[in-house]
């Protein structure tokens, strides 16, 4: 029988036993972000080590495909089985990712053992996340979970300075030793502190149809996005429809199962509804512009890629202030002002970013993504906030882990189809380029555009070409990003209004209004 757990946490954030659970969920959010910034600074004194330059997406990929795959796994099991058991699951398998990666001797082995990270790091995320909602309030959580969710961007801070510097002085493999120490450290705390208050139910099957069906589904998905222009149409044609029986397939299941991975019933919560599909759409925005933002700087404006990577500092310092300021008036106005408040932010920022051109400078570009930043922080975390409040506690794990994953494809879809859209243009453009211009692009070598010493040995008309092509195929990825961002815009207008006073009522009575859908996961 399913518990449906009305009481309200009332332990105070500095609380020895709460402050040491919220330190170590901390350093693991910050622990899993840091690493993916480190590891991107690394790879290319890796491939220098190791070869398989072939391969070399495929270390991020396969990062991606496990950690979005596992997801709602984790989720799932932390509601069933607990948070302490999903945690220390997803901690054990990263930190043991981490080890074996550093370790690896080819890039076959680096891209296995990635994919055991990958694994590892979808739980620390939304397990951590879902640990804070356990133990504070509301109010408490409006105050700290923006602080948290802003780990991800401390880490793109200093996690590039920190690789360089390690990659520099050390060696590539510490880019993976490095975070050992603090997954431990994050994980004893944790296992000293934290005392779950909710019941669990072990007496329980999986649904290990669900996860099978699902996992195949989206790696045909991301497969299709990340290396589609590869195939053939009939494979295209082929991989498309596979994606889409295993779909319908997962749909089946989830209907029939007792415990399912994902309860439909779950997604005719309103809330819950909105939020995820604003999270797929929000994120393809925001890392769609944020992967490719540094390709502008480096190849149209001009400087090496270093300098480019600060681009994003304008970004993510306006995305956490954002979320702090914006995590203080939840109570006082409620989600929707702030939620509509930051997609108008993101809806000016990205419209400005079609704009750009040869001309723009670093400084316009910077002014342009800052007002990106500041949408994002208004309405990521908000919006998890939201999600959360609007279920019972019984399901925070499942609720979190849900709306993760959607941001999940989000960010995968966006990365990729904007990558796709640039690459189209690009190779049009270039079929118009000058001799000169045409014997360094051959090939499909399209990277040759951005590489300084390539434009230093070209003459002023064919950099400037260079320049301009790259520009005009860039935003037409910018416009994609744009027309996304008006789709999160309007779904944003269907996220429920309510005051403070709403709000408090509702961390006082969850478990009764929802007790029914709670109910139908006994």
């Amino acid at each position: 029988m399913t518990e449906t757990h009305s009481e309200v946490p009332t332990t105070s954030v500095f609380h020895p036993r709460t402050f040491a659970t919220l330190f170590g969920v901390a350093m693991a959010l910050f622990m899993s972000a840091l690493e993916n910034t480190v590891v991107g600074t690394a790879m290319p004194t890796v491939i220098a080590n190791l070869g398989g330059i072939e391969i070399y997406s495929w270390v991020f990929a396969a990062y991606i495909l496990s950690a979005t795959v596992m997801t709602p796994v984790w989720g799932k099991i932390s509601d069933l089985f607990g948070r302490r058991p999903a945690l220390f699951g997803g901690l054990s398998l990263f930190i043991l990712g981490s080890a074996l990666s550093g370790a690896a001797h080819s890039m076959p082995q680096l891209i296995a053992f990635r994919v055991i990270q990958g694994l590892g790091a979808a739980a620390i995320f939304p397990v951590g996340i879902t640990i804070i909602a356990d133990l504070l309030t509301l109010e408490q959580r409006a105050k700290t979970i923006p602080l948290f969710s802003g780990m991800w961007g401390l880490a793109s801070l200093v996690g590039p300075l920190v690789g360089g510097i390690v990659t520099e002085r050390f060696s590539w493999r510490w880019c993976f030793y490095l975070i050992l120490p603090f997954g431990l450290l994050a994980g004893g705390l944790i296992a000293f502190s934290y005392r779950e208050k909710y019941g669990r139910r072990p007496q329980v099957t999986l649904d290990y149809g669900g996860m099978l069906t699902l996992s195949a589904a989206l790696v045909l998905l991301l497969l299709l996005v990340e290396r589609g222009a590869e195939y053939s149409w009939p494979q295209q044609l082929l991989a498309l429809t596979g994606c889409a029986a295993f779909f319908v397939w997962f749909i089946q299941i989830e209907r029939r199962h007792p415990e399912p991975l994902i309860p439909l019933s779950l997604l005719q919560n309103r809330m819950v509804a909105i939020v995820s599909l604003h999270g797929i759409a929000a994120m393809m925005v925001l890392i769609g512009a944020m992967s490719f933002l540094p390709l502008f700087v480096q190849g149209v404006i001009g400087t090496n890629a270093e300098e480019a990577g600060k681009i994003l500092i304008a970004l993510i310092i306006p995305w956490v202030c954002a979320s702090i300021i914006g995590g203080r008036l939840i109570l006082r106005f409620g989600y929707r002002p702030l939620v509509l408040l930051g997609m108008a932010s993101m809806l000016l920022g990205t419209g400005l970013l079609t704009q750009v051109t040869t001309h723009t400078t670093r400084l316009g570009l910077s002014l342009n993504v800052a007002f990106i930043g500041m949408g994002g922080g208004m309405t990521i975390a908000t919006l998890m906030l939201a999600a959360q409040h609007a279920i019972p506690r019984t399901m925070l794990g499942l609720t979190t882990s849900t709306v993760q994953f959607a941001r999940s494809i989000g960010a995968a879809l966006g990365a990729g189809i904007i990558g796709a859209l640039m690459n189209w243009k690009l190779k049009r453009l270039l079929t118009q380029a000058p001799l000169e211009v045409a014997q360094i692009t051959g090939h499909g070598d399209i990277a040759a555009i951005v590489r300084p010493e390539t434009r230093q040995a070209l003459s002023p008309m064919a950099s400037m070409f260079l320049q301009e092509s790259l520009a005009g195929a860039l935003r037409v990825g910018f416009y994609f990003v744009f027309g996304v961002a008006v789709i999160a815009a309007i779904i944003a207008l269907f996220v429920p209004a309510g005051r403070a006073h709403d709000l408090m009522h509702r961390e006082e009575s969850d478990a009764e209004v929802s007790e029914t859908l709670a109910n139908e996961m006994v």
